[in-house]
């Protein structure tokens, strides 16, 4: 991993940026401007690793641009891809708030850039800004309830309604609307979609051949567009939508 780093980050010197909103939407101005003074700002290219299964959390990370992936290891030797990060999102932030090791990898998926922040730094700026510490608690329990669903929904049920059900969790966090629907803007291979749903990738294929014969969805190079969300709420066994509407 040769992670470039574009500027220093020291108090004062750093150029302030223009920080994506993500899970910091209850951040002022005021703080958004004092987070990006800290840390050093560092570009990944795809594939290069971010932080290490295992290591310590001497760091975190916001997520400026691009997209990473949160994988660990299986007691076969294999890998479990656990989530997809976007830009406005933190990195790391579990282990520096509990000091115990990095519990999963973080690979960049295309060209990241990310602000990278010191542990002290980081601990330091929660204590002196409790708008900016509660937003990370939000941030943090977000993830943890959507691990929490994502483990059941991913863990029983034909593989067409865990394949859709994966679908229908990341359209609630990555869903960009289009004139066709709703695109899960992230670049997920289906060997990816296997690993979400804890699927083989024959399964993935005939449940993706399946939702769209049902016009459920269009898919192509790693991209799905979601057509039709009460179609795909019907294969995964869910709820319809509360709008009653056909069309995504």
């Amino acid at each position: 991993m040769t992670a470039r780093r574009t500027d220093s980050g020291r108090p004062g010197g750093a150029r302030p940026l223009p920080f994506p909103r993500g899970p910091f939407t209850g951040l002022d101005a005021t703080d958004l401007r004092e987070l990006g003074r800290l840390g050093t700002r560092r570009v990944y290219g795809p594939g290069e690793v971010l932080m290490l299964e295992g290591e310590p959390g001497d760091r975190t990370a916001l997520l400026l641009t691009g997209c990473v992936k949160v994988v660990a290891g299986t007691g076969d030797g294999g890998e479990a891809l656990l989530a997809v990060r976007l830009p406005g999102e933190l990195i790391g932030e579990l282990s520096v708030l509990d000091g115990e090791p990095r519990s999963a990898s973080v690979l960049a998926v295309r060209t990241s850039t990310t602000r990278e922040i010191g542990a002290r730094a980081f601990l330091d700026f929660l204590a002196d800004r409790p708008a900016a510490a509660l937003a990370v608690q939000r941030s943090v329990a977000r993830k943890l309830r959507t691990a929490t669903r994502h483990r059941v929904d991913a863990g029983h049920g034909t593989g067409l309604a865990r394949l859709a059900r994966t679908l229908h969790t990341l359209l609630g966090s990555y869903g960009t609307p289009t004139e066709e629907g709703l695109r899960i803007d992230i670049p997920l291979s289906h060997a990816d979609l296997a690993a979400l749903a804890r699927l083989s990738p024959a399964s993935v294929e005939r449940s993706l051949r399946t939702l769209r014969d049902q016009g459920a969805v269009r898919t192509s190079y790693r991209e799905l567009v979601v057509r039709d969300r009460t179609l795909l709420s019907r294969a995964a066994g869910l709820p319809l939508p509360s709008d009653g509407g056909d069309q995504a």
